[in-house]
């Protein structure tokens, strides 16, 4: 997948997409590094939990979840009557490597000066 910086920063800058991004990932980034999806036996990053966490109306939690998977920080997931939201661990490497690049450039020529 291409990842796009723009779209995921933007994603980024909407400080109650963040809070979402950030109970997604540390509820369920164990069980998605493993292979297996980390909510099977407690539905910890399903939609219906991030509203109750949230305490936001349910379109305004659907258009921050679509938007994290529109930048593909989130994967959404249909299991029965479950929409699941997993990390997506692929976009925050390269969110990395590219704030390490972009870094390491603006040191270098820092050091230049």
């Amino acid at each position: 997948m291409e990842y796009d910086p723009v779209k995921i920063f933007k994603a980024l800058s909407n400080k109650s997409r963040l809070e979402i991004l950030k109970a997604v990932y540390q509820e369920g980034i164990s069980g998605a590094l493993e292979g297996k999806a980390p909510c099977v036996e407690k539905c910890t990053c399903c939609v219906g939990d991030i509203l109750r966490k949230f305490r936001l109306a349910p379109s305004t939690i659907s258009h921050h979840i679509k938007e994290l998977a529109h930048a593909g920080l989130v994967r959404v997931e249909r299991e029965g009557q479950f929409i699941r939201v997993l990390p997506n661990p692929e976009t925050m490497k390269a969110i990395s490597d590219f704030s390490e690049s972009l870094f390491r450039g603006t040191l270098r020529n820092l050091k230049k000066r």
